[in-house]
């Protein structure tokens, strides 16, 4: 079971538990405050609940957690939570979240207190991963969320989506909340990376791409869509892009679908619906 009166201090990804589980203790918990504050240090705590509390003359909803030594809040507002006013900020209790300390209260010894602040913390993973979270690029990252299809990933401060598919190779294995592993970034579209951890792992299915000539026709399945491009795998791991623009409604993720080889890049196969 994971202990959450211990912190993570890293700045790979939101929830990236790596590195040594860091317990602070009451004699400790002047110093690292003042210190965490001062250098906007982005550690990874678990929350695990909600309280209405008072702080500085107002009455406000929390959440909140516990590192031993203190108590840790951050309040629901999206300028700490970082969560949007028409989300939920009470899904930050899925999983570790990352946060900065904005401000404590270390006057009552028995009750000391840490005021957390996720945007700034999500600002600055971004500010310093943004030359890694580039296409093409291995980086690390944590799943948040599962949705239909695949997960939303935290990928250095950004969120990023991973198809079901792009998990491994084995259709079978499915990742789980809180996870974290390298992945490589396949593409960043509008709505930001999309990342495959299948992609660093050993492909079996590998040798098909090279029995594969321009002018072939073959059966392959849409992925996903990106920048008006359609997706498709001839095998795991043998992509090919399909450019048909006239067939955009028509098409769907899951679809299968006869495709003419054009030709091939250095990453992909590409071609034409027939």
């Amino acid at each position: 079971m994971e202990n959450s009166q211990v912190v993570y201090v890293n700045t790979l990804a939101e929830g990236a538990l790596i590195g040594n589980p860091e317990e602070i203790t009451n004699k400790q918990l002047p110093a690292v405050a003042r210190t965490w504050k001062k250098s906007a240090a982005v550690a990874h705590y678990r929350l695990f609940g909600t309280e209405s509390l008072s702080l500085r003359g107002e009455r406000k909803k929390f959440l909140i957690g516990d590192i031993g030594s203190a108590k840790i809040i951050l309040p629901m507002d999206e300028e700490y939570s970082g969560v949007a006013a028409a989300d939920n900020p009470e899904r930050l209790l899925n999983y570790w979240i990352s946060a900065v300390i904005d401000d404590f209260d270390l006057e009552d010894e028995a009750n000391p207190v840490l005021i957390l602040n996720r945007k700034k913390a999500i600002e600055r993973l971004r500010e310093i991963n943004a030359r890694r979270v580039v296409e093409g690029a291995q980086v690390y990252g944590v799943i948040q969320a599962e949705i239909r299809g695949g997960y939303i990933m935290n990928v250095g401060g950004f969120q990023a989506l991973m198809p079901r598919s792009f998990y491994d190779w084995d259709t079978g294995l499915v990742g789980h909340i809180g996870e974290g592993f390298n992945v490589q970034v396949v593409s960043i579209g509008d709505n930001g990376p999309l990342v495959s951890r299948r992609d660093l792992l050993p492909n079996p299915f590998h040798a098909v791409g090279d029995r594969i000539q321009r002018g072939a026709r073959v059966r392959a399945r849409i992925t996903h869509v990106y920048n008006g491009l359609f997706k498709a795998e001839i095998r795991p791991g043998v992509r090919i892009s399909i450019s048909t623009p006239r067939m955009y409604r028509l098409l769907h993720v899951g679809d299968e679908v006869m495709v003419e080889v054009k030709g091939k890049n250095r990453r992909e196969f590409y071609g034409v619906v027939v």
